[in-house]
């Protein structure tokens, strides 16, 4: 295991010079290694509760990842600042190097400083916070070096969220609701809820790594016809068909990746909610696994998050913009009033436009990204949905994984073929951006991160 130079004199000579005051730096080490796993989880947690849609996530877990990776980096000869690589990122805040820091706990500090500032239940954020401090006094560092470790974390943390307020969030807040369309082929809110179009301005964010919220394109989609020998008609077939004669490998794979942050359920008069992973947030679960199984060092571990979370950010923002570009129609809507208007989805349909599919998108990135750190043969078991009471699945890559992601989205009969099949052709391609613009080593001495 890596240490941290800078501290570990600082740790060990008051123990040589028989001091009372004694440090764990092993204690530290071993409790730092999985902290970026404990806070992803935290994060999750609180994504959830607070509700937030997938493309808002995504946002949420990108920039407290970077926050911890630029704290942290100081530390690590080897790895380099990514402020010149993310759109808008300016140089970073170095170190007083004539204070002793851990860099662990800057980074962690970090992560805490920015994500408080994103979700709604900051108080939680704070709860966090304080267990973490309080059990780092109870390893016993050393309380000057406690001070400085936090104060370069939050300076850190101020500096990412100043970026962030930037980005074009807040001032997406302000505008128009999507506008329905009358013609045959656009988007309609769709039952139960028939809610408004979620995000609609979410191609205005300013991307992370792409140069705009059009730099990757899908091709296009199956022109839209209602006639029956037509194209699109028989992509509404296989949906309509597969869902009628659903067998339980079907219908679990779907439910399996549903990840709809909030469904609804109405029994009689009452209507009430479950709330559970947003797709960027079941990624996440994949990485964090990945980290854990292969025992990456923190370092490690904070470049793979900033690596898939960007993936995931920029796809959103990517498939966001064809998403209301293209404005098209859901399954749900088409089959009910071409061909059956008793048939019903098994997945409750998401409340924006159909092509692309996003969790399609977004899978592709991110598995794209875990395949060049771990290798297209990485076989795993992807426990996130035991939460749910759902079991877990194995693969044998995350490519699989993706793949089955777009299929769950025609088993659960939310999208067509072509969104989940041309979904995931931008979403490789945007993975394949962030893993060559996104330059975290000094020295590019391997292919792997």
């Amino acid at each position: 295991m890596r240490r941290i130079k800078i501290l570990f004199l600082s740790l060990v000579i008051p123990i040589l010079f028989g001091c009372e005051e004694k440090h764990d730096l092993p204690g530290l080490d071993k409790f730092s290694q999985s902290q970026l796993i404990v806070w992803n989880r935290h994060l999750s947690e609180i994504i959830i509760k607070d509700i937030f849609s997938p493309p808002v996530a995504s946002r949420i877990y990108s920039y407290p990842n970077i926050a911890a990776y630029e704290a942290l980096a100081p530390a690590y000869p080897a790895y380099k600042s990514l402020s010149s690589q993310y759109n808008g990122l300016s140089e970073i805040p170095q170190p007083d190097t004539t204070k002793e820091i851990y860099y662990p706990v800057s980074s962690i500090i970090a992560f805490s400083t920015v994500g408080k500032k994103l979700i709604l239940d900051e108080l939680k954020m704070e709860e966090y916070e304080a267990e973490y401090l309080a059990e780092l006094k109870r390893i016993g560092i050393r309380e000057e070096v406690l001070n400085n470790s936090i104060a370069y974390g939050r300076e850190v943390g101020g500096h990412i969220l100043a970026w962030a307020k930037k980005d074009g969030y807040v001032e997406t807040r302000a505008l128009t609701r999507h506008v329905i369309s009358a013609k045959p082929n656009t988007w309609q809110p769709t039952a139960p809820d028939y809610m408004p179009a979620v995000e609609p301005h979410w191609n205005k964010i300013r991307p992370f790594v792409m140069d705009s919220a059009s730099h990757f394109k899908p091709q296009l989609a199956t022109a839209f016809d209602s006639s029956a020998t037509s194209g699109f008609y028989k992509e509404a077939m296989e949906v309509y068909s597969i869902v009628k004669n659903i067998d339980k490998e079907k219908l679990l794979i779907a439910r399996f990746w549903d990840d709809n942050p909030n469904i609804s359920y109405t029994k009689g008069h009452v209507t009430y909610f479950q709330q559970k992973l947003t797709p960027p947030g079941h990624w996440i679960s994949i990485t964090s696994s990945a980290i854990r199984k292969n025992k990456l060092d923190m370092m490690e571990a904070a470049e793979t998050y900033v690596m898939v979370t960007a993936a995931l950010a920029d796809g959103f923002i990517s498939c966001w913009d064809a998403k209301f570009a293209y404005n098209s129609i859901r399954p749900d809507t088409y089959i009910e009033r071409y061909i059956d208007p008793d048939w019903d989805p098994i997945l409750q349909t998401p409340p924006f436009p159909e092509f692309p599919s996003g969790h399609s998108v977004i899978s592709a990135a991110a598995a794209t990204v875990l395949t060049h750190k771990f290798g297209d043969s990485y076989a795993f078991i992807d426990s996130t949905q035991l939460a749910i009471g759902l079991p877990v699945r194995k693969f044998n890559s995350f490519n699989e994984a993706a793949f089955e992601v777009g299929e769950s989205r025609i088993y659960g009969g939310i999208h067509f073929r072509a969104a989940c099949d041309l979904g995931a052709e931008q979403g490789k391609a945007i993975g394949n951006h962030i893993v060559s613009k996104l330059r975290t080593r000094k020295a590019e001495q391997t292919a792997k991160l």
